[in-house]
């Protein structure tokens, strides 16, 4: 007998975007009642300094992701496809590191937003786009890259000074400049979530699509406020939670149809144990990884891995792939 799938609820999913509210409930405090104690006492300037942060957010997920990949099904199945990308993505890693500096480790560094944004909303995005129930026309093809575009702007104010240093542009500050680009692109990102909500159909959809819109919006205004942390810790806790919820919810189905991956069967743990032995597991790499990431060649593993992860992700979960066979959605 064929045991339904378990889902993923979509109202979980949107649950996730609380952390929205929250973030500005305490920058609000901390500026009208606390008097920055938050910003100038507990906070950190770059949240990477807190040795946890790295340890938590980012990378992990990447390795939940790619532990879901260790079955011999899913290596011969995805073998060529990847094989090209990744020896690509090694190369510019490498290229980065080692060729001529600063510029190509400028150049890395631009690719790594870019390509960290575009992997991050187009995840959100697309779930919108699962929970409207709707093809993706020219109106959403529109709205989606000029939320990429905005989340870039930002992503550069936020991370630019430490890895750029300063820019300008026609004698023009290049951090005023995506200010100014990033102010302009949310409130167009705001008009175009009004016109898709307006012809949706009443239902989680629409929350979700606003959702995404205040995820930008807020993280706009938090930015200029100064309080950088929360503008990384929203997109971060929405995005991984989320992929956590899709990878645990693959694994718990496809062990249950007997054909679980090398971590599952090494622990041999029952049917509910990706719910600690996927996290775990992800962690312990990652807390490695990180440990040895001041080397060269750790750091440029972490970076090919990231990419690689950030190509695949964009198809495996759709079409007849053997991922998406074990994950089903509750709207």
């Amino acid at each position: 007998m064929e045991h339904p799938l378990h889902s993923i609820d979509c109202r979980w999913l949107l649950a996730l975007y609380a952390v929205i509210p929250v973030s500005i409930v305490l920058v609000l405090l901390d500026l009208l009642l606390w008097d920055a104690w938050l910003a100038n006492e507990v906070l950190p300037g770059d949240p990477n300094d807190w040795p946890i942060w790295a340890v938590l957010f980012g990378l992990p997920h990447i390795i939940a992701s790619l532990l879901t990949m260790a079955n011999g099904e899913y290596v011969a199945h995805y073998r060529r496809t990847l094989l090209p990308p990744f020896c690509l993505f090694l190369l510019i890693a490498i290229a980065g590191h080692f060729g001529p500096q600063p510029v190509s480790y400028n150049l890395l560094f631009v690719f790594l937003a870019f390509y960290t944004i575009y992997h991050v909303l187009a995840q959100q995005l697309g779930l919108t786009l699962m929970m409207l129930g709707t093809r993706p026309d020219r109106l959403y093809k529109c709205w989606k890259w000029l939320a990429i575009l905005a989340g870039f702007a930002i992503y550069i104010n936020v991370y630019g000074m430490r890895f750029l240093g300063h820019w300008e542009l026609a004698g023009v500050s290049g951090y005023q400049l995506m200010s100014a680009l990033g102010s302009g692109l949310c409130a167009a990102v705001v008009v175009l979530s009004w016109r898709l909500a307006r012809r949706a159909e009443p239902g989680i959809g629409r929350w979700y699509l606003w959702a995404n819109a205040a995820m930008l919006v807020s993280a706009l205004v938090i930015n200029e406020a100064g309080y950088t942390l929360f503008v990384i810790l929203i997109p971060r806790v929405i995005h991984d939670l989320t992929a956590y919820s899709v990878y645990i919810t693959h694994d718990r189905n496809r062990n249950r149809s007997g054909s679980g991956s090398l971590c599952y069967r090494l622990t041999h743990t029952s049917a509910w144990s990706p719910f600690v032995v996927l996290p775990l597991s992800s962690l312990l790499i990652a807390y490695a990884l990180t440990s040895y990431q001041h080397f060269p060649w750790v750091n440029i593993v972490i970076l090919t891995l990231s990419f690689l992860h950030y190509y695949y992700e964009g198809f495996i979960w759709r079409g007849p792939n053997p991922h998406r066979q074990y994950v089903a959605f509750k709207h």
